[in-house]
């Protein structure tokens, strides 16, 4: 089973690395990651927001062939 990661910040001055940093002290290996471009707006819907929309349709393939 692949370890999916979804990873997105609120603004262009924040950035991901606290979330690489509890991955990494988590031993997550070679995650599949989708990662939103900064200052993707949380207002959006998650379906809206296009990485994560990736994600859900990877998912939902994924779902499809078990």
């Amino acid at each position: 089973m692949a370890n999916l990661v979804y990873k997105r910040v609120s603004t262009d001055q924040q950035s991901t690395a606290r979330q690489n940093r509890v991955l990494d002290e988590a031993g997550i290996e070679d995650p599949v990651v989708f990662e939103e471009d900064p200052g993707t707006s949380s207002l959006l819907h998650p379906l809206q927001r296009p990485k994560f929309s990736e994600l859900f349709t990877y998912v939902w393939v994924l779902a499809g062939q078990e």
